[in-house]
């Protein structure tokens, strides 16, 4: 039972975090459907591709002694530091509104 709160928490988590990113970096809300269809499809072919990658990467790692069999857990750190460092280029708000400076009047 712990393992599928576990497994829910992983899964829901990170489609919400997607979706509020989507929402602030949205140019207009007539641009977010959009935004959110590529969003999803994206997704969606990561979901179809990640499971046989991430098996092979294992079985390889494991068939061949790579770091004893542990390459799959190394390359995964690398991946979540990537993922850390890639949020960061996010911009801080968007919302579809622009600012126009004042001071040029």
């Amino acid at each position: 039972m712990h393992f599928l709160s576990i497994f829910l928490v992983a899964d829901r988590y990170p489609s919400a975090a997607v979706q509020l990113a989507l929402n602030d970096i949205a140019p207009s809300p007539l641009t977010l459907g959009t935004l959110n269809a590529l969003a999803l499809t994206l997704v969606s072919g990561i979901r179809a591709i990640a499971p046989a990658l991430f098996a092979s990467l294992y079985a390889t790692g494991v068939r061949n002694h790579i770091l004893s069999g542990y390459f799959i857990w190394v390359f995964l750190v690398l991946l979540a530091v990537a993922a850390a460092v890639a949020v960061r280029w996010l911009p801080e708000e968007a919302q579809g509104k622009l600012v126009e400076d004042s001071d040029e009047e």
